[in-house]
């Protein structure tokens, strides 16, 4: 999205990124805007400066409930609102009704939104293929991606499972952690790089429905679905590209058979990124965020 707003401000369209951090649990956008040298505006200062034919977009329109009030208030105003879907599971029922418009990183979002749905991609996926595609024939490790709460019992089972499943089949993993729960997760192969940087060294990934998924799937690094999460939304239909884990007793034998497919699995995942992800060969996703957005302002 960065990247789509330096677009428009070339455009002569202001854009300014507003954070929710503070109000709400695990906000972790103000140090990311403050690496990039972003300016930003806190959630008091949006409700001061938004005014009519603004426009809003946002990848949540459905928590926390201040900001869905928020929300359904501007709309009033003739502010219109669009919906950024930019990660996995995003396409729940419940989510985005409140938007005006839709920017969607695929195309099955086509078939489950009523309003007017631009196809756009998604420049992260679109720069960890970039940069990556495995680096080694074989990887060096199992690369576990922990998104779940450290702190909830069945979220820290499930990662010593995994890196139990790990030690039997005599693999060494590395553990990705989501920024907002970094701090808390205390073990000794957890890794401070970013997960974009793992990724290409990678035997396997290990992760529960998320958006790294499509990462591994577009690099070729063969996925092992666990845990799983309810609703799984597009995960129900994996295409081929995986086969989700029920129990941690199948982990050691789904990750082996994870690793023996590495040779095919990149055409083995294709379905699942085709209906899910869209790249556009000739247009980087973030100049099609960026026309779309601005089609969008100009009508």
């Amino acid at each position: 999205m960065t990247e789509a707003a330096e677009i428009l401000t070339r455009r002569g369209i202001g854009c300014v990124f507003a954070h929710l951090d503070g109000l709400k649990s695990g906000g972790v956008a103000r140090p990311e805007l403050e690496a990039r040298g972003l300016r930003y505006i806190d959630f008091a200062e949006l409700e001061q400066a938004i005014r009519p034919r603004d426009m809003l977009v946002t990848g949540n329109d459905y928590a926390p409930q201040f900001f869905r009030r928020f929300i359904d208030s501007i709309n009033f105003e003739m502010v219109r609102v669009v919906g950024y879907i930019g990660g996995a599971r995003l396409l729940q029922p419940h989510r985005f009704v409140r938007a005006d418009y839709i920017l969607a990183m695929g195309p099955a979002a086509l078939r489950q939104r009523y309003q007017p749905t631009y196809v756009v991609g998604s420049p992260v996926i679109e720069r960890a293929i970039k940069n990556a595609g495995a680096r080694h024939p074989e990887g060096l490790f199992v690369l576990v991606n922990f998104k779940g709460d450290i702190d909830d019992p069945t979220d820290r089972d499930s990662l010593e499972a995994v890196t139990a499943a790990c030690a039997e089949l005599g693999l060494a993993c590395v553990i990705s952690v989501h920024p907002t729960m970094f701090a808390k997760v205390e073990m000794p192969n957890k890794s401070a790089a970013d997960f974009a940087q793992l990724l290409p060294d990678a035997m396997v990934l290990v992760t529960r429905p998320s958006t790294t998924v499509y990462e591994a799937v577009a690099c070729g690094i063969p996925v092992v679905l666990f845990p799983l999460v309810s609703p799984m939304v597009e995960f129900d239909r994996p295409e081929g590209a995986f086969k989700p884990t029920s129990s941690r007793h199948d982990l050691v034998e789904d990750i082996r058979a994870a690793i023996r497919s590495r040779p095919t699995y990149f055409e083995q995942g294709m379905r699942f990124l085709n209906a899910n992800l869209s790249i556009d060969p000739e247009i980087p996703a973030a100049q099609r965020i960026a026309d779309a957005l601005h089609h969008i302002y100009n009508r």
